[in-house]
C-alpha cells in the first residue's frame, strides 16, 4: 500500500470509494446519495478539502480529507474489502501529522464501528448532538 496526495482526475473514484464504505455499514440515506457524493467531491477539493489516497496496484483503496483551516478531520473512508488491513490507521496518523495541533471529527452515532475507531486512536467524545458524535484529539506531546 502507497499514501500519496489526490491526483486531478480522480474525483469520481473517490466519490465512489465514499458511497461503497458509507454503504457497507447500511445505512439508510436519500435515494440519489452517490450522485451527491459525486457533486460534492470536487466542491470540497476546490474548497476546503486536502486529500490523501491509500492505493495499491493503482486501485484506490482508502482516503482521508482533511479541512486544515478548520482543524477537522472532514471524511476517512476505507473500501469495504480494504478494512480491517491498517490502511484506516495509516490515514489517520496522515490527519494527526498534518494536524499537529490536535483535530475534530464527527460521525454518525449509530456509527459504531467508527467511533471504537475512533476512541482506539485516542480520541476524546466531545458530545453529542442529534444522531452526530462529535471527537477531539489534543495536540501531541
Amino acid at each position: 500500500m502507497k499514501l500519496r496526495p489526490y491526483a486531478s482526475g480522480e474525483e469520481a473514484a473517490l466519490a465512489e470509494l465514499w458511497f461503497e464504505s458509507w454503504a457497507s455499514n447500511g445505512f439508510e440515506g436519500p435515494s440519489d446519495i452517490r450522485e451527491q457524493l459525486i457533486e460534492r467531491v470536487p466542491r470540497e477539493l476546490a474548497g476546503r478539502w486536502e486529500v490523501t489516497v491509500a492505493e495499491a496496484d493503482g486501485r484506490l483503496l482508502g482516503f482521508v480529507a482533511l479541512a486544515p483551516a478548520e482543524q477537522r478531520l472532514d471524511q476517512l473512508f476505507v473500501a469495504p474489502d480494504a478494512q480491517g488491513h491498517g490502511i484506516g490507521r495509516a490515514l489517520f496518523d496522515v490527519a494527526v501529522q498534518r494536524l499537529p495541533d490536535g483535530l475534530w471529527l464527527t460521525t454518525q452515532t449509530e456509527n459504531r464501528r467508527a467511533c471504537a475507531f475512533y476512541e482506539r486512536r485516542g480520541m476524546v467524545l466531545d458530545r453529542i448532538e442529534d444522531d452526530r458524535v462529535f471527537y477531539r484529539l489534543a495536540p501531541g506531546p
